[in-house]
């Protein structure tokens, strides 16, 4: 992709090419998707009262999986190619246009009883405490183990972790066309030479990393 991973241009050529945010090459995993911790935890906590607020929405996907689980799911995407998609993907959802910085709008001030980040924007922490319940929970999935500074910057606004879930599971691109949107995609350095050298007959192998997080008021 010619524009740079995650700049606005590119979310808007995922939303028009793909209709998401999501993986744009094939690939298999040797293991469980890492992601399943997050499905798991979020559907422990989800009650017919909750009411959930969404750091990042992309095009839907977990408020039309989950929403009817709960009394309230709103959520905020900065990209209005994605609120776009996710607003026809899941009516039943409330979706609002927001960048995470500065003050919080009044749609989504809540409060929430629960806050979720599916890969989304981790800038929601800094906001946790003028959207969440008294008793509310945050679950957060990130893509890699070194997800910068997440458990200080809860604990700078008087949170803390309530149970982590570090998970590696090797993953494999099975052709040079995925490794090479693979790569793209991750804004990493690629080249037909060192496909050549390092594939094999499943293709090229890598590992798929998440941190899991669920964290509550400390």
């Amino acid at each position: 992709m010619a524009d740079p991973p995650h700049s606005r241009a590119w979310y808007a050529r995922l939303a028009r090419e793909l209709g998401g945010y999501r993986h744009p090459w094939t690939r298999v995993l040797d293991g469980p998707d890492p992601e399943l911790t997050f499905d798991a935890l979020l559907t422990e906590l989800l009650r017919p009262e909750t009411r959930v607020l969404e750091a990042g929405s992309g095009h839907g996907p977990d408020a039309a999986r989950f929403g009817s689980e709960c009394a309230h799911w709103v959520a905020y995407d900065r990209q209005p190619e994605l609120l776009e998609l996710a607003r026809a993907n899941a009516s039943a959802a409330e979706f609002h246009p927001w960048d995470g910085k500065g003050e919080v709008p009044t749609d989504l001030r809540g409060p929430f009883d629960l806050i979720v980040s599916r890969r989304g924007p981790t800038s929601v922490i800094d906001h946790l405490n003028a959207v969440a319940a008294p008793d509310a929970r945050f679950l957060y999935v990130g893509p890699r183990l070194d997800i910068p500074r997440v458990p200080q910057r809860l604990k700078s606004v008087g949170w803390a972790s309530l149970g982590e879930w570090r998970v590696s599971v090797r993953a494999w691109a099975p052709t040079w066309a995925d490794w090479q949107t693979r790569c793209e995609f991750m804004g990493e350095a690629t080249s037909r030479e060192d496909w050549d050298a390092h594939a094999g007959a499943r293709g090229r192998c890598y590992q798929e990393e998440r941190y899991v997080l669920l964290a509550g008021r400390d």
